[in-house]
């Protein structure tokens, strides 16, 4: 059991027990130290004392100094006991701030105050520091499914199992909310780590009894050292918390190590996320329209807007660009943009025929404000002919859902396309049910189509 998690006393009367004995030792102790502080330096104050309570034998001093004797006594206890109840009250406080309440294990600040000090010694010696963040798959999922209670009871029975599977000067933390630390001190390199990393996984081999639910859950794990990726607490923290997110996105293992390439493309990922903020707010984007040409007539049909983006001197990916902006939550402020310069400029160029092209995201397209956002702009640009393409993932994300949308965009005039057809599972039975005016296959699909026919001609 790690020595820095401190064990609560379950045992309330055995607490009282041990507190009464306490409080009656120091009493004892305090008025013997008392007594034999008086008679050391006051003997002859006490025996003139004596001497004059023998003369006045009949005033009956003595009770009175017996009495005043009592009182100094009880007054030295209470002053004991409120000695100690400041000194419970302190460690009490101090555990609290450095302990998590629901799980027991060391806090955040508790955890880099203990990482500073690993750090300390591995500076002066010739060992290393690895920070292990745990992250816990589908936590918020469990807590939408089955309440809170659940999810603080899964929490705490996580962080149970974790604290028994630690070792010798392993500390394991909870940072809060569903993430966990460990951190521990090794002097061979990073390989030592992988019997702990096993012992990590095996806490959620077994399904966990919640509420007489069964629940099962997972780590996805990054993992950092010192020196190599930092040596100090917050690059080190900062360090495995990028390698945990790696390890999220990565579908095939639960662990991933921080290389100092994934550090470099988090900083330029960082950077543009900051960057794509005032680039949407200062309209530093721009469209680019491609022709949409029709191979027999040979006429232009439409255009497509793309989206462009130049950073000092760099051209940035549309996809990349895309992407930032639905994970820092710009989605919908980047279609809002997007949907409205692209039908204020290509006003200015393209014929009335023409329409105008417009790609739609999952997350844009399933948007509680996606068509307050669409019926703000064709009531802007009324005779434009606008194509929406959405892709088919957005139509299986939710079936029903994308029906109703697409029925409603259509009573506004607006022509959808699904682009990348065939990469889904949908059926062209269901095409008739969405009311699709055009589809863009994808051409993985057609190559495949070509391939079996290939074969049966062959055979």
């Amino acid at each position: 059991m790690n020595k820095f998690v401190s064990k609560r006393n379950t045992d309330a009367s055995h607490y009282k027990d041990n507190r009464a004995q306490v409080e009656l030792l120091y009493s004892i102790v305090a008025v013997v130290i008392l007594i034999a502080f008086s008679l050391y330096f006051e003997v002859d104050f006490v025996e003139t004392l004596y001497d004059y309570t023998r003369e006045y034998e009949d005033w009956e001093l003595d009770e009175l100094i017996f009495s005043f004797l009592w009182i100094a006594i009880v007054a030295v206890i209470y002053a004991v006991r409120r000695v100690i109840d400041i000194i419970d009250l302190n460690k009490t406080n101090a555990y609290n701030a450095n302990h998590d309440s629901l799980t027991g294990l060391p806090n955040r600040g508790f955890a880099q105050y203990l990482m500073g000090k690993m750090l300390h010694r591995a500076n002066r010696g010739n060992h290393s520091v690895a920070v292990i963040f745990l992250d816990l798959n589908e936590f918020k999922n469990i807590n939408d499914s089955f309440g809170h209670d659940h999810g603080d009871l899964l929490i705490k029975k996580i962080g149970h199992r974790l604290s028994s599977t630690i070792r010798g000067e392993e500390v394991v933390s909870r940072l809060g909310g569903d993430e966990f630390l460990i951190i521990a001190e090794f002097s061979d390199g990073i390989n030592p780590l992988e019997p702990l990393i096993e012992r990590i996984k095996e806490c959620t081999k077994e399904p966990f009894d919640i509420f007489g639910k069964s629940i099962s859950s997972s780590f996805s794990i990054g993992v950092a050292a010192s020196p190599e990726h930092g040596t100090s607490v917050n690059s080190l923290l900062v360090a495995a918390d990028t390698a945990m997110y790696e390890a999220k996105r990565n579908k095939d293992s639960p662990v991933f190590y921080y290389t100092n390439e994934i550090g470099e493309r988090n900083k330029e990922y960082l950077k543009l996320s900051s960057n794509l903020k005032s680039a949407i707010i200062n309209k530093d984007l721009y469209l680019v329209f491609q022709p949409i040409v029709n191979t027999y007539s040979g006429k232009v049909e439409g255009y497509e807007a793309l989206t462009r983006w130049e950073l000092n001197g760099n051209s940035i990916n549309p996809e990349r660009i895309i992407s930032i902006a639905e994970n820092i939550g710009l989605s919908e402020a980047f279609f809002c943009w997007l949907i409205n310069t692209a039908l204020e400029e290509s006003a200015l160029f393209k014929m009335p025929e023409q329409f105008i092209s417009i790609n739609v995201t999952v997350k844009q397209f399933l948007s509680e404000n996606f068509l307050p956002i669409m019926e703000d702009a064709i009531s802007k640009y009324k005779n434009t002919i606008i194509n929406l393409e959405i892709t088919e993932s957005s139509i299986l994300a939710d079936y029903d859902k994308a029906i109703n949308t697409i029925r409603r965009l259509k009573k506004l005039g607006i022509k959808v396309m699904i682009d990348d057809f065939g990469t889904g599972y949908s059926s062209l039975g269901r095409l008739r049910d969405l009311d699709i005016d055009k589809i863009k296959i994808d051409k993985s699909f057609l190559v495949d189509v070509v391939r079996i026919n290939m074969k049966e001609i062959a055979q």
